[in-house]
């Protein structure tokens, strides 16, 4: 009797803790970027996206002028920034808070808020 209250004890706590494990399986290892992180992920896409003639090379030799975290269609990401002080133009490279790149853009100046 006493073999059969353990094995049912097992088995429902199996049934409970299964799908809260499977519901979290990978999540214990997503981690967010911080702003050191965020800047080296930059850095290291600018490099392919001049590899992959998307950019010019003369953003490679930019420091960043901003690093910020900021609300874009509801999520948060972190945002970039490179100046190019002669042509007045930014460079911004966004990427989630999961590390995951979502996009990049070069804008005038003038068409930014924080020029």
């Amino acid at each position: 009797k006493m073999k059969f209250c353990l094995r049912l004890i097992v088995v429902a706590a199996s049934a409970f803790l299964t799908p809260m494990i499977s519901a979290h399986e990978g999540h214990e290892h997503a981690k967010q970027l911080d702003r050191a992180s965020a800047l080296e992920s930059a850095s290291l896409k600018m490099v392919e996206l001049i590899e992959e003639g998307q950019l010019d090379r003369f953003w490679s030799i930019q420091d960043a002028e901003n690093i910020q975290v900021a609300r874009i269609n509801g999520l948060q990401n972190w945002i970039i920034s490179y100046l190019d002080p002669e042509s007045r133009h930014r460079l911004e490279v966004i990427f989630s808070m999961a590390g995951d790149f979502v996009s990049f853009s070069i804008r005038p100046l003038s068409e930014t808020a924080a020029n």
